[in-house]
């Protein structure tokens, strides 16, 4: 089986054509995997997304450290190549997605049934593949625990990112009142082509000043709901801008610096949440959403 392989850790951005590469695509890394019991279904995978964790993983910089050597990769879709005896809710042919531990970046890979979600008719493979991480993450967090209502201001850092992109379209879907904070104009162009209220553009001006006048052109009092895949100095300046009582989504460090939440603010203003992608009910609720509209 055909896989992309972390040799060794290091700078996965390196080409694979210099010796210090950490990855290599090896033809015969291992055979195709078996069904493991009677409820595993072995996909064919026809696509599968990057995700910034990915990234980390090969670095050696992630929470968790596989053995080396491993077959990065978390989400993908595909179709099922092969069912175990007690499979009763695919059969071979179908389109399917999910999100794995490891191991995405191969031919095939083997996932017990509960784990797969069927792909509706309406999403295509390419889209299904980059779906569980960036939406089911953002899925979770808005909808479960900040439990995101129309009208409400939500305010996405790293907008323009994998689970940024995800939050502002799944916020629209809500009915919120999105703000959107990315680096770039071609980024912010985009951010307002989805629909977002208002965009703000890193490298120009002040911030917090471009989302009080926002809020205050609105007769809005503040942010309801903050939505943070950055961290660093930038959690910290917004949370000026919170509402009384408003949810602090703590989704990632893309920045590479943990913020330092000023303790005073949490408890007069916040209520913490921390988003996961382990909720499968969640995520099949984005399944089915995206087979009934776009978002």
């Amino acid at each position: 089986m055909e896989a992309l392989v972390c040799m060794k850790l290091g700078d996965p951005t390196v080409p694979m054509t210099s010796d210090s590469s950490p990855i290599a695509a090896v033809t015969n890394f291992h055979p195709v995997p078996a069904i493991a019991s009677s409820t595993s279904v072995r996909v064919r995978i026809r696509a599968t997304s990057l995700n910034f964790a990915n990234y980390l993983q090969i670095l050696g910089h992630y929470q968790e450290k596989p053995p080396l050597p491993f077959i990065p990769g978390s989400d993908y879709s595909g179709v099922v190549e092969s069912v175990g005896s007690g499979v009763s809710r695919f059969k071979v042919g179908d389109k399917v997605c999910s999100v794995a531990a490891l191991g995405s970046f191969a031919e095939f890979i083997v996932a017990d049934e509960q784990d797969l979600f069927l792909v509706p008719d309406g999403c295509d493979l390419i889209a299904a593949a980059a779906l569980p991480v960036a939406f089911g993450t953002s899925h979770v967090a808005l909808v479960h625990r900040a439990q995101l209502k129309p009208g409400q201001v939500l305010l996405v850092l790293g907008a323009a990112g994998g689970v940024g992109l995800s939050a502002v379209q799944i916020g629209k879907a809500c009915g919120a009142i999105v703000i959107a904070v990315a680096r770039g104009d071609e980024k912010v162009q985009f951010l307002k082509s989805l629909g977002v209220d208002h965009a703000v553009d890193l490298g120009k001006g002040n911030i917090i000043e471009s989302v009080k006048n926002f809020l205050k052109s609105r007769n809005l009092k503040g942010v309801d709901v903050l939505y943070d895949p950055v961290g660093g100095k930038l959690t910290k300046e917004s949370m000026k801008l919170l509402n009384w009582g408003a949810n602090i989504l703590i989704i990632g460090f893309a920045s590479g610096e943990v913020p330092v939440i000023p303790a005073n603010i949490a408890l007069v203003k916040a209520d913490l949440a921390f988003a996961a992608i382990k909720d499968r009910k969640a995520i099949g609720k984005v399944m089915i959403t995206l087979g009934r509209s776009k978002l």
